[in-house]
C-alpha cells in the first residue's frame, strides 16, 4: 500500500488491537498468526522494536517504548493500515492510560488478554523461539500480575480475555477473530 495521504485511514476506520499478557502468554506468537486474517492489517511486537542494552525495565524505557509504539500506530493508519495489531508494551491499566494519550482517537480499541496456567506459561518460556535466562524469567516474575486492565471501569476498549492453557494457535486465533467482528467479518 502507498504511503500517502490520500490513502490514510479515516478516523471511523482506525482500529487498535492490544494483546497483553504475561511474558510466555503467547502474545508475539498470536499478532504474528492474526495478521494474515487482518484486512488492511499491520503489526507492532514491541519485544522488537524495545530491545536495548542494557534493558533496565524501569519506567523510563517502557515510557520509551509506548512512545515508539504510538508512532509506528499512528504511521501506519496514516499510510492506510486501518487495523493495527500491537503488543507486548502494557505492564498496568496506567501503561494503556498513557499510551492512549500518545494517539489521536481510533474508531475501535480492542484490548485482548492472554491467560495462561503458570506451568504452561513457564513451560513455553523455555522452549520459545524467543530464549531468555532463568535470571531474567526470575526478574520477570517478580512483577505481579495487573489486574486492573480487565477490571476497569471506565475503559475505552472492548476486552476480550482468553485462557490459552488447552488451546493452539490456530484455535486462539479463531476465537479473537469471532469476538472481534467489526474487523474479522467474513
Amino acid at each position: 500500500m502507498p504511503d500517502s495521504d490520500q490513502h490514510a485511514s479515516s478516523p471511523r476506520e482506525a482500529r487498535l488491537i492490544v494483546v497483553n499478557g504475561e511474558e510466555g502468554a503467547g502474545k508475539s506468537t498470536i499478532i504474528r498468526a492474526l495478521l494474515p486474517h487482518t484486512p488492511r492489517g499491520a503489526r507492532i511486537d514491541a519485544e522488537d522494536v524495545g530491545q536495548v542494552n542494557p534493558c533496565l525495565m524501569d519506567d523510563d524505557l517502557f515510557g520509551l517504548i509506548r512512545r515508539n509504539v504510538a508512532l509506528l500506530v499512528e504511521n501506519f493508519w496514516r499510510a492506510g493500515y486501518a487495523n493495527v495489531i500491537a503488543g507486548s508494551f502494557l505492564r498496568e491499566y496506567s501503561d494503556y492510560l498513557a499510551f492512549r494519550r500518545l494517539l489521536p482517537p481510533p474508531s475501535a480499541v480492542f484490548l485482548v488478554e492472554l491467560l495462561v496456567a503458570k506451568d504452561v506459561r513457564d513451560r513455553r518460556r523455555v522452549t520459545r523461539a524467543k530464549q531468555t535466562t532463568q535470571q531474567w524469567r526470575d526478574r520477570v516474575d517478580l512483577i505481579p500480575e495487573d489486574v486492573t486492565i480487565r477490571q476497569a471501569p471506565d475503559a475505552d476498549y472492548r476486552y476480550l480475555g482468553i485462557d490459552t492453557t488447552d488451546l493452539d494457535v490456530a484455535e486462539t486465533v479463531r476465537r479473537i477473530k469471532a469476538a472481534i467482528p467489526e474487523v474479522y467479518a467474513a
